[in-house]
């Protein structure tokens, strides 16, 4: 009987890993980490020549601003709160404004995210030639999918701004290599390294726990099911327990006296803690799509997939997910529990810069183009006998070529070398503001902005001392009046609303809006440089 079974059992899926290359296309780990980060290097020089100069608005980058300012005062940034990114950020600029004190703040912190994309790219070059490693010209392939994943719009654009995504997509990659590629003779070492990068995604961003399902799933469905193992349990709670108590960095920082300037949500107790990091503010935007929407999301979704590896790139990644739907049934089911809960939330998520999240969608597409590669040449050579051996290098060949042009079509377009709309904007607010100034703003690009200059570059406020900055719109949350009391004691109405702050200073301050405001009327506000002054009748 025992026979049996054994006869009729199916064959074991091959590892994301053999122990040795069955193909000269394949190399030895120490070759394959040389591979990586060569293609990483060949990322970050593409990032580093296309950055960003200093603050900008570019590529849904408007929060970079308020990032830099919470980093910069020891502040915290907006919901979630961020702790992971905030205190790398601290440590970014503290480091690289002791090597290059005269670097501009912005560009330092747009920095940050070219390395971190540049990191994923290479982490993606060495899990790809470990699933394919066995085929002919593994190497080739591997490191065309991680420079197709590397010239995405979505990772090209966010590693040229200071923002959380490009560090959001190094830690899914990260959390991917783990979970796939990683083993150890220690028994506790892998669930502890599963647990820590767990823990660094949720540290980092809430939507880390979208993939969850697909890490149990792959977890519970391995050789030996380490997940009915309570030691493996343990090992991975310790490990993901350690970077979650980078949350309380938030109420520490909130408590500071005085203030941080950039205090989002003043939580010094437990329900401003709790306020911050479920995401309050924003929670009227999740799901809040019609259900006539829905179509119209659904095809916005494939709109943006699709163009980030064009439709060749597309048709590859497609043959790749066949090819494990027929050879390797685990990690297709692996791969589309990662990509569904992501899809699910993007498309329910109604906010114009919801489309970042894909990320994490376009990385597995790598992945899948990296498998499907290898089988159309495959498939082509089995057709052609007689240019099998042109057929197997020349087809990844042609490839690269094609993404290199590619690359250069789609340089101008995503290029931020010349982007200084952001930085012109700081720089003529520094010129028009006087000493003691009161600034309303409202909306976040122009708001960030002035934080920006007055509590990272500090331009505004070398220019212009004393100047109060006041957001219209954040007085809807009970935190906001609290922190502006406490931060300007000596300006009037501060704790009340928007409207008391203006009717009390009049006579008092230079006033000045960041934007034209139902505050008052259009005929009392006249233009200086980049913003209204404030002329009230008399």
């Amino acid at each position: 009987m025992a026979r049996t079974k054994r006869r009729n059992a199916a064959p074991a899926e091959p590892s994301v890993e053999p122990p040795a290359p069955a193909h000269p296309g394949g190399l030895g780990e120490r070759r394959a980490r040389i591979l990586a980060l060569g293609v990483a290097g060949m990322a970050l020089l593409l990032y580093l020549f296309t950055l960003a100069p200093g603050l900008t608005w570019a590529n849904f980058g408007a929060d970079g601003g308020d990032f830099l300012a919470a980093a910069a005062s020891n502040g915290v940034p907006h919901p979630t709160g961020y702790p992971l990114y905030t205190l790398l950020l601290q440590g970014w600029l503290a480091l690289l404004g002791g090597v290059a004190p005269a670097s501009n703040v912005a560009w330092r912190g747009n920095l940050l995210s070219a390395v971190s994309a540049a990191a994923s790219v290479g982490i993606t070059v060495h899990l790809a030639h470990g699933l394919i490693r066995e085929r002919p010209w593994a190497w080739l392939w591997a490191s065309l999918a991680g420079l197709a994943w590397a010239a995405t719009p979505l990772l090209w654009g966010q590693a040229l701004i200071t923002e959380v995504y490009a560090l959001h997509a190094l830690l899914l990659t990260f959390h991917a290599w783990v979970l796939l590629a990683y083993r150890s003779e220690v028994p506790w070492r892998r669930p502890l390294l599963l647990g820590i990068s767990l823990g660094l995604g949720l540290a980092h961003h809430l939507t880390f726990a979208l993939i969850a399902p697909a890490t149990l799933y792959w977890l519970w469905s391995e050789e030996g099911a380490p997940l009915r193992r309570l030691r493996f349990w343990l090992w991975m709670g310790l490990g993901g327990l350690l970077p979650l108590l980078l949350y309380l960095r938030i109420p520490l920082a909130a408590a500071r006296r005085p203030p941080a300037p950039v205090n989002w949500g003043y939580s010094e107790g437990f329900s401003g803690l709790w306020w911050l990091v479920r995401g309050e503010a924003y929670r009227r935007y999740l799901f809040a799509i019609p259900r006539s929407a829905w179509l119209g999301q659904l095809s916005q979704w494939a709109l943006i997939t699709s163009r980030q590896y064009t439709p060749v790139g597309l048709g590859l990644a497609l043959i790749g997910l066949n090819v494990l739907d027929q050879r390797q049934p685990r990690l297709r089911t692996w791969s589309l529990l990662w990509i569904l809960p992501v899809s699910i939330y993007t498309m329910g998520y109604s906010t114009f810069d919801s489309q970042v999240y894909l990320l994490a969608v376009a990385w597995m597409m790598a992945l899948w183009l990296a498998v499907g590669g290898p089988a159309l040449a495959e498939w082509l050579s089995q057709r052609l006998p007689p240019g099998q051996a042109l057929l197997e290098r020349g087809i990844p060949a042609l490839l690269l070529l094609g993404l290199l042009i590619l690359t250069g079509i789609r340089l101008p377009g995503i290029s931020l070398r010349s982007d200084r709309e952001a930085q012109d904007f700081v720089e003529g607010v520094a010129r028009v503001l006087e000493p003691d100034s009161l600034v309303i703003s409202s909306a976040d690009a122009e708001t960030f902005a002035l934080w920006y200059g007055a509590w990272a570059s500090g331009e505004i406020l070398e220019a212009a001392p004393g100047t109060a900055f006041v957001n219209a719109a954040l007085y809807q949350f009970d935190w906001y009046p609290r922190l502006l009391a406490d931060l300007y004691p000596d300006l009037p109405g501060a704790g009340q609303s928007p409207l008391e702050v203006l009717q009390q200073n009049q006579g008092q301050r230079p006033i000045f809006f960041a934007e034209k405001l139902p505050l008052v009327p259009l005929e009392q506000l006249e233009p200086a440089g980049p913003i209204w002054r404030y002329v009230p009748e008399p």
